[in-house]
């Protein structure tokens, strides 16, 4: 293996504000489980690095999107051994206890609290086709969220295959109009899995119903209260079919049923389910617009550093970056900073985003590059070797979603899209302070809230 060479641009992991975004949220959230999105690795801040803070703040779902991003969460979480629990935090529901998080693959991870054997943590996946071969699937212990009767169909195969029972979610379209069966695609595959002889109907079992919300982060939308009620009719026809063939593919009252992203856990209206995936909120950022994470009770766990390479003393007029579309007004010194699009800093950013050096904001100006950006620094004290401050909370420097209004994005895409080549660096938590600098692995993909 070649030796890692650090970045000077660093994203900074904060595995207490994980742990504690974990707390908030399940009080927020009552009795319902909690289960945590940990796709696009981790919205970017790396599963390596989130994992076992979520552990640690009682965490025993997760939720990805692909398969090779389940089963690469499968394969972390069993890395991980089980050890004596080290409760922290206030008092919260019972939960099982969880393990001290030793190295996974090529990233060096310890937590001496993180507790809970790796088999007592549920996957879930739901973003796959007619070519995903779901046997692997089955093997790892993964659930399988089905938006057709061809994938239902698929995991009973590959459940005959194995000889193992496929868990599955049904996934029903209430409105957003992405994967999900229809009331009439509803309709015609349980009387399909009616039809299963006893055998067929013993390796497979209906877990959960799910759905996903396209508008609940607008409060009082008329649209979120339609899906409710369609998925409410559809939660009422699957454990009715459930009964009708007496449990043989999973009993009624257990049925897992959850449709509530972050803004359908975290807004005030009744969206219902025994259970609730978030994504965003677990990395303290906000769902809604116009309201921080800060006011949810969250905090970023996610903040970007670089340095400045170089400054230099320019003549008014003098240019900057790409197509020139930016010059200095009068004699200024300008600030060359590590980091580009390339590492995800939007370059539709240009010409609007700012960053904090020596506790001053300053504009980066000119087009933001590949690799680097160029920022004003008109009178401040900037010299080279400075830490930039790209990304913070807002105050310690400028937000995620500050970066998405600059780029006319949104701060989902911001923390998610940052590069493979920035060093994911873990703060905070029990044992990051004897690990120093590690690197995090590839991300994956997906876009749920």
């Amino acid at each position: 293996m070649s030796a890692h060479a650090p970045s000077v641009l660093r994203a900074l992991i904060d595995a207490d504000a994980l742990t504690e975004n974990v707390r908030a949220l399940r009080a927020r959230v009552g009795d319902r489980t909690l289960m945590c999105v940990v796709k696009a690795d981790a919205y970017g801040h790396g599963i390596a690095h989130t994992v076992p803070a979520l552990l640690r703040g009682g965490v025993r779902d997760l939720g990805v999107a692909t398969l090779a991003e389940a089963l690469a969460l499968r394969e972390l979480l069993d890395s991980l051994p089980a050890a004596d629990s080290d409760p922290v935090g206030p008092a919260l529901p019972a939960e099982p206890a969880a393990p001290a998080v030793s190295p996974a693959p090529a990233v060096t991870v310890a937590s001496s609290a993180a507790s809970a054997a790796a088999e007592d943590v549920r996957v879930l996946f739901w973003l796959h086709d007619a070519q995903t071969d779901l046997a692997p699937a089955l093997r790892a212990r993964l659930e399988v969220g089905c938006s057709t009767a061809e994938a239902v169909h698929r995991a009973l195969a590959a459940a005959a295959r194995t000889g193992l029972t496929a868990r599955i979610h049904l996934k029903v379209d209430t409105g957003l109009g992405r994967g999900g069966l229809t009331r009439t695609q509803l309709d015609a595959l349980l009387t399909e899995l009616g039809a299963l002889t006893s055998t067929e109907a013993s390796l497979l079992r209906i877990a959960g119903l799910m759905t996903h919300l396209a508008n609940a982060d607008v409060p009082g939308d008329a649209e979120t209260v339609a899906q409710v009620t369609s998925f409410r009719e559809a939660e009422a026809q699957v454990k009715a079919f459930l009964d009708s063939v007496g449990g043989a593919l999973g009993e009624a009252d257990e049925l897992e049923t959850h449709l509530a992203n972050s803004p359908g856990a975290l807004g005030g209206e009744d969206i219902g389910g025994t259970m609730v995936r978030v994504g965003l909120s677990t990395y303290g950022l906000s769902p809604f617009e116009g309201r921080t994470g800060t006011e949810l009770g969250l905090r970023p766990a996610m903040s970007l550093t670089s340095r400045v390479l170089t400054v230099k003393d320019v003549p008014a007029g003098h240019g900057a970056s790409y197509g020139l579309t930016y010059r200095a007004r009068e004699a200024t010194r300008f600030a060359l900073v590590a980091g580009g699009y390339a590492d995800g800093i939007p370059r539709g950013a240009s010409g609007r985003a700012q960053v904090t050096i020596r506790g001053r904001r300053l504009p980066v100006v000119g087009r933001i590059a590949m690799d680097q950006m160029v920022v004003d620094a008109g009178s401040a004290p900037v010299e080279t070797g400075d830490e930039v401050i790209v990304m913070g909370d807002g105050s310690t420097g400028p937000s995620a979603e500050e970066w998405g209004e600059w780029s006319g994005s949104i701060n989902y895409e911001i923390v998610a899209r940052i590069g493979p080549r920035v060093d994911r660096v873990p703060v905070g938590g029990e044992d990051c302070a004897a690990e120093g600098e590690m690197r995090a692995g590839t991300k994956g993909d997906g876009d749920d809230r």
